[in-house]
């Protein structure tokens, strides 16, 4: 007797062909949507993970672990955009204020407090120091964000707000801090978000670099003011977020949404909106 050859059924070349163009229409739909949504998640999840390390050192204040913090940003073209923290504990802001000679007291400025230079500065940085104390800072470093500005800048707070300042690229004006960082992603072309703080105008390098040019800017906001206004970019920029803070805290983000105006049947960037 012959064996009865069994039904074998597969894909024919023309059935082949159907379903890989069906697949190649549906991914050529759906990867725009992925691929936007997934940038938007980078910088969405970066800024919610500064803002999360800020308000977990500035609790450390409040619960007398340290007396005086200070969150370092640190933006490398190379190495990624590090945030981390460092602590002074009460014991040793105790001693600072309770020498009428020590700088703590003399500089009126404020200026060497939220000391960025000197590796024997804050507790968190000597060897003497518990692993306890120590293991109350932070730190984490996003590659795949920058930040509008290259280099070093840090703000500092204190319990109950008493002392609050900030030095390098966050001190607006001597110690007197700006209440924001950008996030935004970090290309081969956008290697800084193109927004700079007040007081500031923008000259493109033509290399992707923005390079700050000092003008007169508006006064400093008083500390009455709750919400200081964030500055604009300077052109069409996505998936920008701002960290805000203030003297005690009071941490939020905001996010930037582009507008734009018809001029002669074309779409022109017109600026846009922050909204928190």
């Amino acid at each position: 007797m012959h064996q009865q050859e069994k039904n074998i059924k597969g894909f024919n070349l023309l059935e082949l062909l159907v379903v890989l163009s069906i697949v190649g229409i549906i991914s050529a739909v759906a990867y725009p949507n992925f691929s936007s949504w997934y940038k938007e998640r980078q910088v969405r999840q970066a800024a919610e993970k500064v803002k999360a390390l800020m308000k977990n050192i500035v609790i450390q204040t409040e619960r007398g672990t340290f007396g005086y913090v200070q969150v370092l940003f640190d933006n490398d073209e190379d190495d990624g955009l590090t945030i981390s923290s460092k602590g002074m504990t009460m014991q040793t802001l105790a001693t600072k204020i309770n020498d009428g000679s020590n700088i703590w007291n003399t500089d009126a400025t404020g200026v060497s407090r939220c000391n960025t230079d000197r590796t024997d500065y804050w507790d968190t940085d000597l060897d003497s120091t518990s692993d306890k104390v120590k293991s109350a800072v932070y730190s984490i470093t996003l590659e795949d964000v920058t930040t509008n500005f290259a280099g070093i800048g840090a703000v500092c707070f204190s319990r109950n707000g008493k002392f609050y300042e900030a030095s390098d690229q966050l001190a607006e004006a001597l110690s007197v801090p700006y209440e924001f960082f950008f996030i935004c992603r970090k290309t081969s072309i956008q290697v800084r978000c193109p927004i700079l703080f007040e007081g500031a105008d923008i000259v493109d390098d033509g290399d992707g670099a923005i390079t700050p040019v000092e003008i007169d800017g508006p006064e400093t906001p008083s500390e009455e003011e709750e919400i200081v206004e964030l500055p604009l970019p300077s052109s069409e920029i996505k998936f920008l977020r701002a960290v805000r803070w203030g003297r005690f805290g009071n941490f939020s983000i905001s996010k930037f949404n582009n507008s734009y105006s018809i001029v002669a049947d074309e779409k022109e960037w017109a600026g846009g909106t922050w909204y928190n």
